[in-house]
């Protein structure tokens, strides 16, 4: 009986120690399959995903035919400059109004000219009575009028209107103070270019701007009048001159050394006479 027991427990012994390497095979196997089909669902998914998401892009886009216009984005397309066209019809307000700046200024006022395009034009039609050449004053082609600042007297009295009437004009337009700028710096570098009598005029409408608080930057006025050719010859002292006794006839000496000390120009006031003057004498035998 003993020894019965003892086979048939060494039996079961046996019988499961077999089971475990098939247990572990199993599993192995089961995970092995599983992994397979993991792959392959993920696969069908992933192509079929593409698949659908394809047909959904390509239904978006519309068919197109032979001819149709495609839509592109707008863009800004800058207008062709035409200054002469407006140099004309600013003239021509000049001689609807015989020159008559109140009337002319509400003329302008009401119309509906390419101010902030056309500035520098503007200017060059109040000062010269029309367009000039780019990089020079001589006139361009185009109408002319005879009630600019250059066809009048040579006195405050006669050139104070024209400073009123841009001041006006400034008021209404505050960018056009850049355009001034520009007009009056291009004329005083080409001073020697003008009539003495033009360059007066020149002067006592400067010194009237500053006078007026037309907010003129007074280096943009004095740094182009240090030009080698117009000290030398003498032109640019003169001017300065005039526009000194100008300036002084609504303003105190003060006022003129703060004026010089904004144009940077309070230390270097011999840089308006020729070489051969600069000194002090000659500074004090001027001006006195």
């Amino acid at each position: 009986m003993n020894q019965r027991k003892k086979l048939r427990a060494c039996s079961v012994y046996n019988s499961e120690a077999n089971l475990v390497p098939t247990f572990l095979l199993s599993l192995l196997f089961l995970l092995l399959l599983l992994f397979f089909v993991r792959v392959s669902v993920s696969e069908f998914f992933v192509g079929h995903l593409d698949l659908h998401l394809s047909w959904f892009m390509s239904s978006k886009e519309k068919p197109t035919l032979g001819g149709q216009r495609i839509k592109t984005r707008k863009r800004n397309i800058a207008a062709p400059l035409d200054p002469t066209a407006f140099a004309d019809a600013v003239v021509q307000i000049y001689l609807d109004n015989a020159g008559d700046l109140e009337l002319i200024a509400k003329s302008i006022e009401s119309s509906d000219l390419n101010f902030s395009r056309y500035g520098d034009t503007l200017f060059e039609v109040v000062f010269t009575g029309g367009r000039t050449q780019p990089g020079t004053i001589k006139p361009d082609e185009g109408e002319k009028h005879s009630y600019s600042v250059l066809d009048c007297e040579p006195k405050r009295e006669a050139i104070l209107p024209y400073v009123l009437y841009i001041q006006k004009t400034l008021r209404r337009r505050p960018f056009l103070i850049k355009n001034l700028e520009n007009v009056t710096r291009k004329f005083l570098q080409s001073l020697e270019l003008f009539e003495e009598n033009e360059r007066k005029k020149m002067a006592i409408f400067t010194a009237l701007t500053f006078s007026q608080k037309l907010a003129l930057t007074p280096e943009t006025v004095f740094q182009p009048l240090l030009k080698d050719s117009l000290v030398a010859k003498g032109i640019v002292l003169n001017f300065i001159t005039d526009f000194f006794k100008e300036y002084l006839r609504d303003n105190s000496l003060d006022d003129l050394i703060s004026l010089l000390k904004k144009a940077k120009m309070e230390d270097n006031l011999l840089d308006f006479f020729p070489t051969a003057k600069r000194s002090p004498e000659a500074f004090s035998e001027h001006f006195m």
